[in-house]
């Protein structure tokens, strides 16, 4: 019962953070809210950042405690899209694609490959994190990847950055909500 409390103190602190944080970012920017959750130096893309790397340490210290598989590949999924949140690797790579080919012939698509390819590997992932985890941690993967899907999908469409970013970052606080839980057993 212990470890069970210890979980929604944990999570219930994570969505406290999380909603106050936006609340008083809304606060001080109530006539751009876009500003708030859109672009890449606003308040949503850092809290984007802090989720992946606190995922990407909650998956470490599975791996300290049930061995390094897959936690550890785990860990460094999520280290890299912290750092991609931060750098934009696959938009300067989509530019690069883009400004590289010397002709107007080349498909839409090919631009969006590296969003495509890394949607693909959220995939795997999703897949590999079914296997280890149970119960609310599944529905919170699910979640996660219901989510994720749609922000990737609106970023391939260009539907609207402000959707797209709010689909990130839930999906991103479900995830670790889902390791949270994994790491409370």
């Amino acid at each position: 019962m212990r470890a069970r409390a210890s979980y929604y103190k944990a999570t219930a602190f994570l969505l406290a953070f999380f909603i106050l944080f936006f609340a008083i970012a809304f606060t001080f920017n109530r006539h751009y809210p876009a500003l708030v959750i859109a672009g890449e130096s606003s308040v949503g893309t850092w809290m984007s950042g802090v989720l992946l790397i606190i995922s990407a340490t909650i998956s470490l210290i599975l791996g300290m405690r049930h061995g390094w598989r897959p936690w550890f590949v785990l860990a460094a999924f999520f280290f890299v899209l912290a750092l991609d949140e931060r750098f934009m690797f696959h938009e300067r790579l989509k530019e690069w694609i883009i400004f590289s080919s010397h002709t107007n012939q080349t498909s839409r698509w090919v631009y969006e490959l590296p969003a495509t390819a890394g949607a693909l590997v959220g995939v795997y992932i999703a897949i590999v994190l079914w296997k280890y985890l149970e119960g609310v941690s599944r529905v919170l993967l699910i979640s996660a990847a219901i989510l994720g899907t749609a922000s990737v999908t609106i970023d391939v469409f260009a539907a609207g950055v402000l959707w797209e970013e709010c689909f990130k970052l839930l999906g991103e606080l479900s995830i670790t909500c889902a390791l949270l839980k994994k790491i409370d057993l």
